[in-house]
């Protein structure tokens, strides 16, 4: 067959692509992540039995809203790195703000925490397994955000995967989040950044084997 035949072909398959497909992909991708990463926190550690007064606090809000940022955020990269020639500087500056005003907030605290309180706040009682169970969690969502983003056009493979990898991170710690019994923003500011950025290392590592065309 002639280069010629075989674009005319290609051409004659081409259908409208419908509006919004991309965000469209990647949602259903996020909600599948999310419901794996929840059966996998119940079959592996339950329920806490606190929820109800938990959920009462200001703390486990703010909590909240860090892994929220860091998946809206996410997102947005995540349809620019799915598409060729994207224009990615206001991605990575929106995933930039919920880390950088993660940092500040937990250094901020520690430098008004006395030297000898300062270990304490940043270790909790959980600090051996909290960064392990955020990555563990983050699987089922880099898996399935993995094959949305081979669905799409990515040119940059490794970043594609990067941004795969940070959106799973943000919903295994979403999701972990509901379990987790540490408060303290500088503990935060340590374990849960340190699992994020394992996991955005680790959807880039994954990459040129997965999303390869």
């Amino acid at each position: 067959m002639k280069t010629r035949e075989l674009i005319t072909r290609l051409a004659s398959d081409v259908a409208p692509v419908e509006r919004n497909a991309v965000p469209r992909l990647l949602t259903r991708a996020l909600l599948h992540g999310l419901a794996g990463s929840a059966v996998l926190l119940v079959a592996l550690y339950g329920v806490r039995s606190d929820m109800p007064e938990l959920i009462l606090t200001t703390m486990f809000w703010v909590r909240l809203a860090f892994p929220l940022a860091i998946i809206a955020a996410a997102m947005k990269l995540a349809e620019a790195l799915g598409r060729p020639g994207a224009l990615l500087g206001l991605a990575w500056l929106a995933v930039a703000l919920p880390v950088a005003s993660m940092l500040l907030a937990a250094g901020s605290i520690l430098l008004a925490t006395p030297p000898g309180y300062r270990l304490e706040l940043m270790l909790g009682t959980t600090w051996r397994t909290t960064t392990a169970n955020v990555v563990l969690l983050s699987l089922p969502s880099l898996a399935v955000m993995t094959r949305a983003m081979k669905q799409l056009a990515p040119t940059h493979l490794a970043l594609a995967g990067a941004g795969a990898g940070l959106l799973a991170g943000g919903q295994g710690l979403l999701v972990y989040s509901l379990y987790c019994s540490e408060m303290a923003v500088p503990f935060w500011g340590v374990w849960y950044m340190l699992a994020i950025v394992i996991t955005t290392a680790l959807g880039s590592a994954i990459a040129p084997h997965c999303l390869r065309w």
